[in-house]
C-alpha cells in the first residue's frame, strides 16, 4: 500500500488485486460490474487505513453510509489473471456525506483501465440523514496513516 497524507484529495491508498475467472465473460474480458466492487475494496481498505473502518463506524457509532451517487468511466478492459492497482482517495469530505474517487490500473505497465467516484450520505441506523460525527469527519480529514 502506497500512503500519502498531503491534503484529503492527496491522499491514496493503493490495494494489488488479481483478476479472478469468474469475473470474465467467455473473451476473458472482465464484466464492468467487477469495477465497482473493485472501487469498494479500495474504499474500504482506505477507511480502514484512516483508523474508520465500517464494521466498527456501523458498530459501535451507527453511522452507514449508502452509496448515493456512482460515476464510473472505462478507458480499457482487465483480463482474466491480470494484476491490477486499485487507487482510492478522498475527494470531499462534506458536513454529511464524503466523496471517493478511484483508479484502476494494471499493475504490469500503469495502463489505467478505469476511473470512478462514489459519494456516500451518512445515515444513522434508523436510516435517516445525519452530519459526519466530529471524530469521524476529523480522521478523515487527517488521512490514511494517521490512525
Amino acid at each position: 500500500m502506497d500512503r500519502r497524507s498531503e491534503s484529503p484529495q492527496d491522499r491514496l491508498t493503493r490495494v494489488e488485486i488479481r483478476v479472478r475467472y469468474p469475473e470474465t465473460d467467455q473473451m476473458g474480458v472482465v464484466y464492468h460490474g467487477h469495477y465497482l466492487v473493485w472501487f469498494e475494496i479500495g474504499r474500504t481498505e482506505l477507511m480502514r487505513e484512516a483508523g474508520c473502518p465500517y464494521g466498527e463506524l456501523e458498530s459501535r457509532d451507527g453511522v452507514f453510509f449508502p452509496v448515493v451517487d456512482l460515476r464510473a468511466r472505462y478507458h480499457a478492459s482487465a483480463r482474466y489473471d491480470e494484476k491490477l492497482l486499485v487507487e482510492a482517495r478522498i475527494e470531499e469530505i462534506g458536513g454529511a456525506s464524503v466523496r471517493f474517487g478511484y483508479r484502476i490500473l494494471r499493475a504490469g505497465n500503469g495502463r489505467l483501465l478505469a476511473t470512478g467516484q462514489t459519494t456516500h450520505a451518512a445515515v444513522g441506523r434508523d436510516g435517516k440523514p445525519m452530519r459526519l460525527p466530529l471524530g469521524l469527519a476529523a480522521r478523515l480529514a487527517e488521512g490514511v496513516g494517521s490512525k
